[in-house]
């Protein structure tokens, strides 16, 4: 059975992703742990953590990613900004070994002016110190495929196999953003460039390192290196980019997370537009 879900807010209880991942007929979430445009690292009480395992396990929403904080820049060249970084994803690292989250996905970082070499060499070197601080035995750390919007690393499967390389004794690994993805060049929505992605992810990364699928639409045309999600069908990738990943041999497997813009019940109209892409299985004769 193909999982799909959206983020969800985390605002007043962790719990209530549960509650809300209901709402909207979600078989798995995403949420923040806390705001991701502040710096301020928000403490959880202890009935808080056990009604949010509690309700884990009474809903069977599975699995449970927890997206990092939109501040973080572990490729950056200020070393104090790069070292505020690395301290907040520890933080939130040991919270998701905690709570046993499954996959934690971090956008990896932003050049911002310095050589794209130096950038990667940064984040290498932030995630030695993260990996030093905690280690993951419930929870695997995900790199997200990004547009290559500002100076963001992580937008080719090149850039996110360096990333990978140094950590391959580490529970790690890679979720693709189809807008991301689409945005940086790689056009999924036709059948010749899907399978083509596919075997550079397969190649060069490896397949069984691909763990979250996050689900959107984009805004911008093909390869214009930017991040603006749209509602399924709504966009220029279109319904066929989706309808192939939801009936792929391995990616229907995986998890896959709507990022779409929040208003009126946009998240129910667009996890019933993903589940009609899937087609059902041939009747044995």
């Amino acid at each position: 059975m193909v999982r799909i879900g959206a983020h969800v807010s985390s605002s007043k209880s962790i719990d209530l992703v549960f509650d809300r991942g209901i709402e909207i007929g979600a078989e798995t979430v995403q949420f923040f742990l806390s705001s991701p445009r502040s710096w301020a690292w928000k403490e959880r009480s202890d009935n808080e953590k056990e009604l949010f395992q509690k309700k884990r396990e009474k809903t069977g929403i599975y699995p449970v990613v927890v997206h990092s904080s939109y501040l973080f820049n572990l490729a950056s060249a200020d070393k104090n900004l790069r070292e505020k970084s690395i301290k907040g994803v520890i933080n939130e690292l040991k919270m998701c070994e905690e709570l046993k989250i499954d996959y934690y996905v971090i956008h990896a970082g932003k050049a911002k002016g310095q050589d794209e070499k130096e950038a990667l060499k940064n984040i290498i070197e932030s995630m030695k110190k993260v990996f030093s601080e905690v280690e993951l035995i419930n929870t695997t750390f995900l790199y997200e495929t990004l547009a290559g919007q500002k100076g963001e690393i992580g937008k080719t499967t090149d850039e996110l196999a360096v990333l990978m390389e140094p950590f391959s004794d580490k529970n790690i690994g890679i979720c693709v953003d189809t807008c991301h993805i689409y945005s940086a060049g790689y056009k999924i929505n036709e059948e010749e460039g899907f399978y083509r992605y596919k075997k550079e992810l397969e190649e060069k990364i490896g397949l069984e390192k691909v763990k979250v699928i996050h689900c959107n639409d984009s805004k911008t045309p093909f390869n214009s290196r930017k991040d603006r999600h749209e509602h399924i069908g709504e966009g220029s990738i279109g319904y066929m980019g989706f309808e192939l990943f939801l009936n792929d041999e391995y990616f229907k497997n995986l998890p896959f997370i709507l990022e779409t813009p929040k208003s009126g019940n946009w998240d129910i109209i667009n996890i019933e537009r993903l589940r009609n892409l899937i087609k059902s299985a041939p009747v044995a004769q």
